[in-house]
């Protein structure tokens, strides 16, 4: 057993665990959420799809090497965190382990076990980038699908924020405010500041995205979180 494979979750090599995978899970495309209707005097029929996707099982099977840390293993491997699989090296995903109960009764009696994952659909750069500009900037999504970024706007009194033809406006900001697209949250440390926040959240588009903005800024940062599907 020469261990190449491995994976990554809750910051931890599981051959650090005394783990030996013995491959890694194939990469799986998510699977788009439709709905298909059979509509009367119409052939064949008509689906519809609201652009979401949804979350997918990747099972890993490992062998024990130490038997003494198999409460150690059992521990790890519950609830969610990032998830990245040697065979992807510059990706993670979002992920939870779902079949825990199974899991404890399987490594005890055969010293092997299998852990499915539930990741969401998309994965992510492993390399984050955090961006910061004091002017207004062009950002090129290296992505394969829109991305939800993080931005903080450092400034003061009423901003504007424009991300390609989208207008965002904030009233009476002091210091900062971070716009979480995902989480679709405008704060400032635990401060909710959403009241302070009209327009939708912004998304940057494939290929080549035009951020600027009216009133007194100081700075912005941006992560721009590129999603890979």
């Amino acid at each position: 057993m020469r261990g190449l494979n491995y994976c990554i979750f809750k910051d931890i090599d599981s051959r650090e665990l005394g783990l030996f995978m013995e491959r890694c899970p194939e990469k799986i495309s998510p699977k788009s959420r439709d709905e298909t209707f059979t509509v009367p005097g119409r052939h064949g029929n008509l689906t519809t799809t609201d652009g979401a996707f949804d979350t997918y099982i990747r099972s890993a099977e490992f062998i024990v090497k130490d038997e003494n840390r198999i409460d150690e293993i059992c521990a790890h491997f519950k609830g969610s965190s990032w998830l990245i699989f040697s065979s992807e090296p510059d990706r993670k995903y979002k992920a939870r382990v779902a079949n825990q109960i199974e899991f404890s009764h399987v490594i005890r009696h055969f010293k092997r076990f299998a852990v499915e994952f539930e990741v969401q659909p998309f994965g992510y750069d492993i390399f984050e980038q955090m961006i910061t500009k004091t002017a207004p900037f062009k950002l090129f999504n290296i992505g394969t699908f829109e991305s939800e970024p993080i931005i903080t706007i450092f400034g003061n009194g009423n901003i504007t924020l424009y991300v390609n033809n989208k207008s965002i406006y904030l009233k009476e900001i002091t210091d900062k405010i971070i716009i979480d697209s995902e989480m679709k949250n405008a704060y400032n440390n635990s401060v909710s500041l959403n009241y302070k926040m009209s327009g939708d959240f912004p998304v940057l588009s494939l290929g080549e995205n035009n951020i600027s903005w009216a009133g007194n800024v100081i700075t912005l940062e941006i992560q721009p979180n590129w999603r890979f599907l």
